[in-house]
């Protein structure tokens, strides 16, 4: 970290008023913290983070005096290296602020088949540590449990299935398994069925020796597997605001289905029932009338395939259930069970990682077919997540943001209005011959008012050197500018932009800039709170006009946003000048 990005950090602070769940704050002037290792410690079996010695939080976040920085530094590496198992092996380093030495500590999180990591001296059972808001928790017994359990292959989805026979299996699903399957294995095409289906775990023996269904047979290929397992189901609820939880004169929730059966079936049925509660939009581009859904139906597919493929089915967890929350910006899929195996959730999304808890069971659904269809359930072949990301890249929408708490695992899709009619017709009209799917993703957040950098684009699924090389694109055809070193490198959308035959007026004329401005000021006057899609309909101008004015607004400190900058209600409220002779805002 060097002192720019330390400064952000602050800044990033001071504005919460707090610190957030990924950094701890601490004075240190008296010396290394007692309480570092636990907070190591909850960061190792987190989501990581970072540890910031030598600013003092309840004085707003300034930099204080910690004697020795040197000492400290090392204090904190060898606490790190020492006093933790498995030891953290860190990036430390001290900056210099200017007005001070800073010492911070970068903290991976520990991949899951190294899990927990605990402080020595108190031991795993009273030294297990987890992130909870802004302090550490101790782990529960039953997390290190589950913790400890992931540190092997799992073979739950082997397990018989005590009460279960053979006539609990759909035999027409059996049968078309079968067909698959030896239609790529030899070994499975000169035996019978039931040492096909013992050689694919699809039935293993009991305790008496009798074949039954094991759980991944049950569940992949079952009649009915809740007639076992009752909670082995998953629920859709759909909720008329964003906030679940705030009290109000709506229902607490729309619709708010359960489904039951095989794992096919739990797909089709949860899949179609999103689809019916989400909206679909029209807009009309070059190639005639298109529709779009507020999510890629084949994300959500991938989404729901991934928490039934990879939850937990050992039998502490079997009394939980999938849970989908679909609010009006986002969708939520949640399942039982940490991220497993040597996969942390920064590797999720690159082509070819994986690791699969339940193998056989991954490996019994690639054989599988979806109900009514030709479709196998799953490819197994480490696809669901890249395939969720270029699914939500190609609708204008950012990659899945993946959440680990313990004991759970959850991937949220926002919604977003990004390709809105006015915007794709907007592009329509800008883009350059050449240009990609990514080069009208970088343009539709910079017509939104957004100022890009290279790690936003990376959001929505390009790597650094695509990311780079399409905002380049953009600065050469000049449809943006930039402002920045490399490192701190911010777009912005040009105040005019560049065709063949010479320039153009788009997105805010010259000419027109002042009625413009005057425009949108009287629109936020009559209004105080207002959308953009409001500001164009009322001023008669492009979306991304108004909201270039809005961003000059906000720059004056006379309009403030209202809400996240992908959220379909993100509004922009308008703050009265606090003086008469402030109250042209031109002035």
């Amino acid at each position: 970290m060097d002192p720019q990005d330390l400064e952000l950090l602050l800044t990033g602070l001071r504005q919460l008023g707090g610190e957030p769940t990924d950094v701890e704050v601490k004075r240190a002037e008296g010396g290394l913290p007692t309480t570092v290792a636990e907070t190591a410690s909850a960061f190792s079996n987190g989501n990581g983070g970072l540890i910031v010695l030598g600013v003092d939080e309840p004085g707003g976040f300034v930099v204080v005096d910690v004697g020795d920085p040197v000492k400290l530094r090392n204090d904190l590496a060898s606490a790190l290296s020492d006093q933790l198992e498995p030891p953290v092996r860190a990036s430390v380093e001290m900056v210099d602020t200017g007005n001070g030495i800073v010492v911070v500590a970068e903290i991976v999180p520990l991949p899951s088949d190294l899990r927990p990591c605990f402080v020595v001296k108190r031991g795993i059972a009273n030294g297990s540590y987890v992130r909870t808001g802004d302090g550490d928790r101790r782990m529960t017994q039953a997390e290190i449990g589950l913790a400890i359990a992931n540190r092997g292959q799992p073979t739950y989805d082997i397990e018989p299935v005590t009460g279960a026979g053979l006539d609990d299996l759909d035999p027409g699903a059996v049968g078309r398994m079968l067909e698959r399957a030896r239609s790529t294995s030899r070994s499975l095409r000169d035996v019978g069925d039931e040492v096909a289906l013992s050689r694919l775990r699809v039935i293993v023996r009991d305790e008496s020796g009798e074949y039954v269904p094991s759980l991944g047979g049950l569940l992949a290929l079952g009649e009915f597997p809740q007639k076992f397992f009752p909670q082995l189901m998953v629920s859709l609820v759909v909720y008329p605001g964003s906030d679940a939880n705030r009290p109000g004169e709506s229902p607490r929730f729309l619709d708010n289905p359960v489904f039951r059966g095989s794992i096919p079936e739990l797909v089709s049925e949860s899949v179609a029932a999103i689809r019916r509660n989400i909206a679909v939009r029209g807009f009309v581009t070059e190639a005639g009338r298109q529709e779009q859904l507020d999510y890629p139906m084949e994300a959500v597919r991938e989404a729901v395939v991934n928490a039934l493929l990879h939850r937990d089915y050992s039998p502490v967890t079997r009394g939980t259930q999938i849970l989908i929350e679909l609010h009006p910006d986002r969708l939520i899929v949640r399942s039982p069970g940490d991220l497993f195996g040597p996969v942390t959730l920064v590797d999720l999304g690159e082509e070819g990682v994986s690791s699969s808890r339940n193998s056989y069971l991954a490996q019994l659904l690639s054989d599988t077919y979806m109900p009514r269809s030709d479709r196998l359930v799953a490819e197994n072949r480490a696809s669901g997540i890249p395939t969720m990301i270029r699914e939500l890249r190609r609708s204008g929408q950012a990659r899945p943001r993946f959440v680990n708490p313990p004991g759970r695992f959850e991937v949220r899709l926002a919604r977003s209005e990004l390709m809105d009619p006015d915007t794709r017709r907007w592009l329509d009209e800008v883009r350059r011959p050449g240009f990609t799917q990514l080069h009208d993703l970088a343009l539709a957040l910079l017509a939104h008012g957004q100022d890009l950098s290279n790690a936003d684009l990376r959001e929505y699924g390009a790597d650094r050197v695509e990311a780079t090389g399409v905002l380049g694109d953009l600065v050469a055809t000049g449809l943006a500018t930039r402002t920045g070193g490399r490192r701190y490198a911010r777009y912005r959308l040009a105040g005019r932009t560049r065709s063949d035959d010479g320039l153009f007026p788009d997105p805010l004329d010259a000419a027109d800039e002042a009625s413009t401005y005057d425009a949108v000021v009287a629109a936020f006057r009559r209004s105080g709170r207002t959308t953009a899609v409001d500001l164009a309909r009322e001023t008669r101008r492009s979306r991304p006009t108004v909201l270039s004015v809005v961003r000059q607004l906000m720059e004056e400190g006379l309009v403030r946003a209202d809400g996240a900058p992908t959220s379909p209600r993100r509004g922009y409220v308008w703050q009265e000048p606090r003086t008469a002779g402030d109250r042209d805002p031109r002035r």
